[in-house]
């Protein structure tokens, strides 16, 4: 027995329907092509995803004959299907025969059409108010907000109000949201506790001016009306406000929310608490520890038993202005029984203070003496924080003694542990021993990220070692890694400060290569670049011209290929060995064309020859700035006699080595 055709039900056309009118213009087209095939008779949905589509499209005409053709399947436009119209009409920017059609058809129909639901005109209401939101016109908004055309059409007063504030958040106009709140105050009519918490948010993130001030005004209004911001609302306004240094004003919203709200019992302790620790920690932004203690004092005061994280608070807000000896105090009342238990963030909160203020030797007595005496543990976090400060006081033996101890207390080392260690021994001018560190312990630790490899090309390029930085990075890349565009950056940065033109373009081309594309820090050093770069070479950077033969060098190329499983060294040898013997010819080269026109140019058969092609070269023989097939600049002056080494990215020797067997 043969099975009956499948056909689809109306609900799976129109999900196709929405989805296909969602995305670009041919699949629009086939949108259309399947409402005028469809097995089942098309409904309103079908037509309201089709004019979804022609609206976000911007064409009003292919909207305009949909809704002429709704009457042949026996279906009325509805106010919501007029409503996509006028967001075609927004979209090509015909505002004049948006508004007609509102004032003169979409209005009288939703008026004279008693039968249709109500619901429907609440969403065709909504649809309007985000269309003319979206499309920016928000002057039309606040005209409806005072007019409320939509009275006669019943939709509510309270959901249209409602709507615009949403809309008008959605678009980031929370000024305009907050000037709705005030048309609903004239009107006897109050937000919800959702719109309120929607504009407060929203003014407090904004970075227009004055949107601080203004969710401050607006909450300490809406105290009239019952309003009481959430936690997360109002830990936001209190930072804001701090970072604006209005500490009167966010201690005025501290009181508000500890005030019992209408109908309630006053917050318990643990509420009472957390707001306080809130407080506590904006006022982290102002760097004046001495309100921090007020505040601890009104907690007591009050019967409000602060915990730890508010004693942690208040030490670290002493560290961070070098007030140690006070946070050394507060430490002491805690492990007197005054206050709550220290726990390892107080600790580690005290040690990064002291080390930060030079005082080791008191650092280390809380790590030696008094975490053990509380039998409390130090973890990573705290051996990181002891480690930097150690490193940048000089002390690198005492912080590799620190390290060791670390080890011995089986705490094992994140990747942070590693970024200080290597940036602080390449601080210390001890590259061999950051050497030693990446080969012994972090490469087979397999624990490094991008900012481990930040630190050693950071160093590398410090001690002036940037032939070795370049090698590690085309190793690591060899290996299996795909470093950031940071690392790329830190290169292509001090070849720029070095006048290397040519080597910075190819670390570029090296970068996408990978898989890269360029940021806007990429491009700003170029910028410099190319701004500085002719003075600094004729005044400055007096580099000497290497012009070595292409075949001769790639004769010379030795077998430099790095496996996945091939950890990237520091030391490079083979690289090191090729670039060696490619200076010594260049030297040569340089006093055989001593005699030479300084004007003298490259042959450009001998870039073009594919026998003696190097992808990473780029091309002299345009004057100008330029950008080829491969998205590779050239740049006015490259076709003169350059004065740096070229190097070749190691998966091109790879290449050409395995083409070769």
């Amino acid at each position: 027995v043969q099975a009956a055709p499948f056909v689809p039900s109306l609900r799976n056309y129109n999900r196709l329907l929405a989805l296909l009118s969602s995305a670009a213009a041919p699949w629009l087209l086939l949108a259309h092509r399947l409402l005028l095939r469809m097995r089942v008779p098309p409904s309103a949905v079908s037509y309201a995803a089709l004019l979804d589509g022609y609206a976000c499209a911007a064409d009003p005409r292919a909207a305009q004959k949909l809704l002429d053709e709704m009457p042949r399947w026996g279906l009325a436009p509805s106010s919501l299907a007029r409503t996509f119209l006028v967001k075609a009409f927004l979209r090509s920017r015909d505002v004049g025969a948006a508004m007609d059609l509102v004032d003169n058809q979409l209005w009288p129909s939703m008026e004279r059409c008693h039968d249709e639901d109500q619901g429907l005109k609440n969403a065709a209401f909504a649809n309007l108010v985000q269309c003319l939101c979206g499309e920016g016109f928000f002057h039309i908004v606040f005209r409806v907000a005072e007019e409320m055309p939509q009275r006669r059409c019943f939709v509510p007063d309270e959901f249209a109000y409602a709507q615009m504030i949403d809309s008008l958040c959605r678009a980031g106009q929370h000024h305009g949201a907050s000037r709705i709140v005030y048309i609903m105050g004239k009107r006897g009519l109050c937000p919800s506790t959702l719109s309120y918490n929607c504009i407060v948010h929203g003014l407090c993130t904004s970075q227009k001016p004055g949107g601080r001030l203004r969710a401050y005004q607006l909450v300490m209004e809406g105290v009239r009306s019952g309003y009481r911001p959430r936690e997360v609302t109002y830990k936001v306004l209190v930072e804001e406000l701090c970072r604006e240094k209005e500490v009167a004003k966010a201690k005025d919203v501290l009181e508000l929310m500890l005030q019992p709200q209408c109908g309630h019992d006053k917050p318990d302790e643990e509420t009472r608490t957390r707001l306080y620790n809130m407080f506590l920690g904006a006022l982290r932004a102002v760097d004046n520890p001495s309100e921090q203690l007020g505040v601890l004092v009104s907690m007591l005061q009050g019967d409000c038993k602060p915990d730890v994280i508010t004693m942690n608070t208040v030490i670290h807000g002493f560290c961070k202005v070098g007030r140690t000896q006070e946070a050394r105090k507060i430490l002491d009342d805690m492990i007197n029984g005054k206050f709550c238990a220290p726990d390892v963030v107080t600790f580690t909160t005290l040690i990064s203070g002291y080390l930060d203020v030079g005082e080791h030797a008191e650092a280390l007595h809380v790590l030696h003496t008094l975490m053990p005496r509380r039998r409390c543990s130090p973890n990573v976090v705290t051996y990181n924080s002891v480690l930097k400060g150690l490193f940048c006081l000089g002390l690198v033996d005492r912080a590799m003694q620190v390290l060791d101890e670390m080890k011995s207390s089986s705490i094992t080392a994140d990747s942070v542990s590693h970024t200080v260690v290597i940036k602080g021994l390449c601080d210390a001018g001890q590259l061999e021993k950051a050497k030693a560190f990446w080969d012994n312990v972090v490469w087979p630790s397999g624990i490094h990220d991008g900012y481990v490899y930040s630190a050693i090309l950071r160093g590398l390029c410090k001690l002036g070692k940037l032939e070795q930085a370049c090698d590690f990075l085309y190793e690591l890349a060899d290996s299996g890694v795909c470093p950031s565009v940071v690392c790329y950056n830190i290169l292509i940065d001090t070849a720029c400060k070095q006048g290397l033109k040519k080597l910075a373009y190819q670390l570029v081309k090296e970068m996408r290569r990978n898989g890269l594309s360029p940021d806007a820090v990429t491009w700003r050093i170029l910028e410099k670049l190319h701004l500085y770069g002719n003075e600094d070479q004729e005044e400055e950077h007096q580099v000497p011209s290497f012009h070595a033969d292409q075949s001769s060098a790639d004769d010379r190329v030795e077998p430099i290929v790095s496996t996945k499983n091939e950890m990237p060294s520091l030391s490079s040898s083979s690289s090191s060995e090729y670039l060696d013997e490619v200076y010594k010819n260049n030297n040569e080269a340089k006093v055989e064309e001593a005699g030479r026109s300084p004007e003298m140019t490259e042959n450009p058969s001998d870039l073009t020859d594919p026998a003696k092609e190097q992808n990473y070269l780029i091309d002299n023989s345009v004057v100008g700035p330029s950008m080829d097939k491969d998205h590779t600049i050239s740049e006015d002056g490259f076709n003169k006699q350059d004065e740096q080494p070229l190097r070749e990215p190691l998966s091109g020797v790879a290449r050409r080595v395995f083409g070769l067997l």
